[in-house]
């Protein structure tokens, strides 16, 4: 064979020799990352597709780590809630046994002193929630409730404290109010609060401040002479002294009313602020409520000049919602428990939002639970126990069962989003890996052929060099003879 056909086999074969060495190195690096694409060399187009996926799979397993905290700090709330309920239920058995007749002084005082002991233990319990170190409720928050459609109201349950079972009342609030109702018979006025058919306090359609006691006479509301400013704050107060009627605009006496009946006892209903919703009234807040009091005694002009000055009697107060939590329920810090439900659309307003923040864009989740304290549930002071314990203690059960109920809904929630997580984190994953993966079967199979291949090449490249010497030594022998 001419040398220089072989010196051009040669060449063919270690180009043949090139080309399956990098094959099989790219096959093995395949075979053992298990990926078809491990660089940009290998698919460029390929890996930007794959890495654009990953991005967005990533961001839902990142959500679902957030979620999972979340999820914590809500397991947190409803455990110690329920501890919390359990003693409740413990406090209400001894209340039970201590308002029995056929309970001695002796056994009163014992039962006392567990009741004391109990309230302690809730107080340890609900005063400093932590998750990872953190208190995880929120103590107060500078709020105001917001009312701005039909059907926005807080609800308050009746109870004996709101029974005014006397011809004397202070009711007071402050709000801003951006319409006047229309002055029709159905909503010729503005609730601000009142007890179906009791006691009322309101906002007419012209701005005059009205109020309401069931019996008084004559009837119908007494209005008075000022009026109040649309997007002003304003402090209304409207009291009942027997057969004497009184309303204050910003702690300022405005009108005095002489009745002929003093009224009477109130009848059973539930308390209702921002909204009047029967057949005969339609009668819509539109605006903002805050501070709201009801006493059962009637309050000095000295008082409630004071009260609008923010020295505040507390003295027979017996529901004040200031909304200062940014909840679903406003609390009542008169220490009787009376707290109301926000229904509708109406909310708490609140200056600075007190809410823990999971993930971002529109998949955030917001959470907020309040701090609960032995005056919102209504169990503050012991030192005597109160004739309307076991009705506290019930309030105080439905309460925090409230919030167990929130942190329940909550847990539902973000069980559901981790859920979706990992249904759209495993469809793009597999995604993925139908473009970067490897059939390890096919890359075992073509990694053979190159093995075959590899060798073959390696003994023919021999077979060339070892017949090139033999050549080279014929003609080197020929030349020295």
């Amino acid at each position: 064979m001419k040398m220089s056909s072989l010196s051009s086999i040669y060449t063919q074969l270690l180009y043949t020799n090139y080309k399956v060495n990098n094959s099989l190195k790219d096959l093995q690096t395949q075979y053992v990352t298990g990926n078809r694409i491990n660089s940009a060399v290998d698919d460029s187009a390929g890996l930007a597709v794959s890495e654009r996926l990953k991005s967005i799979m990533n961001s839902f397993n990142t959500d679902t780590q957030v979620l999972n905290d979340a999820h914590s700090i809500a397991q947190v709330i409803d455990g110690t809630y329920e501890n919390v309920s359990d003693m409740l239920q413990d406090m209400r058995t001894l209340a039970v046994k201590y308002q029995s007749s056929t309970t001695s002084t002796l056994d009163k005082n014992t039962i006392q002193t567990q009741l004391v002991s109990l309230q302690n233990q809730i107080n340890e319990q609900i005063s400093n929630i932590t998750f990872n170190n953190k208190k995880i409720t929120t103590d107060s928050v500078n709020g105001k409730l917001s009312l701005s459609s039909y059907g926005d109201v807080v609800k308050v349950a009746d109870s004996s404290s709101l029974q005014m079972n006397s011809t004397s009342i202070t009711l007071e609030a402050k709000v801003n109010l951006k319409s006047f109702n229309s002055g029709t018979l159905y909503d010729d006025r503005a609730l601000v609060i009142g007890k179906d058919g009791n006691y009322y306090l309101t906002v007419n359609s012209t701005g005059n401040v009205g109020i309401y006691k069931y019996g008084s006479a004559p009837g119908g509301y007494r209005e008075s002479v000022g009026k109040i400013t649309l997007g002003q704050d304003t402090t209304i107060s409207g009291v009942f002294d027997g057969t004497t009627a009184k309303i204050y605009i910003n702690g300022k006496l405005d009108s005095t009313f002489t009745l002929k009946s003093a009224g009477y006892n109130d009848r059973e209903a539930d308390a209702s602020i921002g909204l009047e919703d029967n057949n005969k009234f339609q009668r819509q807040l539109d605006g903002t409520i805050d501070d709201i009091r009801i006493y059962d005694r009637a309050l000095s002009d000295t008082e409630v000049s004071n009260n609008y000055s923010g020295n505040v009697a507390r003295d027979h107060l017996m529901g004040e919602w200031l909304f200062n939590d940014a909840d679903s329920t406003a609390y009542d810090t008169s220490g009787n428990n009376n707290y109301g439900t926000l229904m509708g659309n109406a909310k708490i307003q609140a200056t600075t939002n007190p809410s823990m923040s999971f993930g971002s864009g529109s998949g955030k989740l917001d959470m907020n639970f309040s701090t609960l304290t032995l005056n919102k549930l209504g169990i503050q002071d012991l030192s005597q126990v109160p004739s309307d314990i076991v009705e506290r203690l019930d309030r105080a059960i439905n309460l925090v069962t409230v919030q167990r109920s929130k942190a329940g809904a909550y847990e539902n929630t973000i069980n559901y989003r981790i859920s979706n997580n990992d249904k759209m984190a495993a469809i793009y994953q597999e995604s993925i890996d139908n473009i970067v993966k490897a059939n390890i079967g096919n890359v075992s199979s073509e990694l053979t052929k190159a093995e075959i291949q590899q060798t073959t090449v390696t003994k023919l490249l021999k077979q060339v060099q070892d017949t090139e010497k033999n050549n080279l030594d014929t003609l080197l022998s020929i030349f020295n003879r």
